[in-house]
């Protein structure tokens, strides 16, 4: 499982083409940078897009978080629609709530930065939870001992809630949160592409081609 951390169209029509993404995650940060609206945005990435496509509230308050998400699910009606909810005290009694009134629409907590939070979170029913990987290493906060630790009380209390990592600053980061316990990640598209743009790789397809041609050519010189 992967999921793309962008708004930006093109460059989900582009990553779609590998057929490997679940979905999409967005945020308001997320959705500034292409200067639209979030109504217009979010049925963009719906268009262009399969699987997921979660959207975060706005709101500190139980009741704005809540009221968000309400206009959320009402604005799109897709059952590819998912939230995201920041996972401070108000958020997870959001979270709770919005699970009570709707078991079937999956729940990410976002902005998660410890092993309790996390807990927490997931206790309160929803499917994911985000911990902040970079944002963690830039304060001095282990993430792989964070998302270990999470990985660990999943597996003891048989909870269910799925690590889905996120902030990244380069692909080792990916791997080292997957070996940690993470159960997937959402990426830039940056580092998407680097992901498989490795440059010793692109070196080595390179050398291949090249001597391909130079294979093509001996064939006038071995029929001659």
């Amino acid at each position: 499982m992967l999921y793309l951390d962008t708004a930006n169209i093109d460059e989900l029509k582009k990553a779609m083409q590998l057929n490997i993404l679940n979905g999409v995650t967005t945020n308001p940060s997320i959705l500034l940078k292409e200067g639209k609206q979030r109504e217009e945005m979010i049925q963009e990435i719906l268009s262009v897009t399969t699987g997921e496509v979660f959207v975060q509230t706005e709101g500190m308050t139980v009741e704005e978080i809540c009221k968000d998400a309400e206009t959320i699910l009402n604005t799109f009606q897709s059952d590819r629609i998912a939230l995201k909810i920041p996972a401070h005290f108000e958020g997870i009694q959001a979270i709770s709530k919005m699970k009570d009134t709707y078991p079937n629409v999956n729940v990410l907590a976002t902005a998660i930065y410890s092993a309790e939070q996390g807990l927490l979170a997931a206790l309160a029913g929803c499917e994911y939870i985000a911990p902040y990987v970079n944002r963690m290493e830039n304060n001095n906060i282990n993430p792989y001992e964070v998302i270990a630790n999470i990985h660990q009380i999943f597996n003891d209390q048989q909870i269910q809630t799925k690590i889905l990592a996120a902030s990244f600053k380069n692909t080792n980061q990916i791997v080292h949160i997957l070996a940690a316990g993470a159960h997937t990640a959402t990426i830039s598209f940056e580092l998407f592409e680097a992901m498989a743009n490795k440059g010793l790789a692109i070196e080595a397809i390179e050398k291949f081609n090249s001597d391909a041609a130079k294979l093509r050519s001996l064939r006038g010189h071995t029929n001659a």
